[in-house]
C-alpha cells in the first residue's frame, strides 16, 4: 500500500508551476527590454532629425534581439541616415 500526501504533492505542483512562472517572467523582461531598446533608437534618430522609412521603422520595431538593437542604438548616435545603422 502506499500512502501519498497531499503535501508531496502540492510540493511538486508548486515547483513545476514555480518553473514556468520564473520563465514567463523572464521572457517578460527580455520582451519589455527590447521593446525599450526599440523606442530609444527611435528617439535618437528622430530627436538627429533623421528620417525612417517604414522598412527601417518595421526592421527595427519588429527586432527582438537585444545585442542587435544595443548596435543600432550606438550607430544611431553618429548615423547620417536610419539605414546607416544597418551597416
Amino acid at each position: 500500500m502506499v500512502t501519498t500526501t497531499s503535501h508531496d504533492y502540492e510540493s511538486m505542483a508548486g515547483q513545476y508551476l514555480s518553473h514556468w512562472i520564473d520563465r514567463g517572467r523572464k521572457e517578460g523582461i527580455q520582451e519589455g527590454r527590447a521593446k525599450g531598446e526599440v523606442a530609444a533608437i527611435l528617439a535618437v534618430l528622430d530627436a538627429r532629425g533623421l528620417e525612417i522609412s517604414a522598412d527601417a521603422r518595421d526592421r527595427i520595431t519588429h527586432c527582438s534581439d537585444l545585442q542587435q538593437l544595443e548596435t543600432w542604438i550606438r550607430r544611431a548616435a553618429t548615423a547620417e541616415s536610419a539605414d546607416d545603422i544597418f551597416a
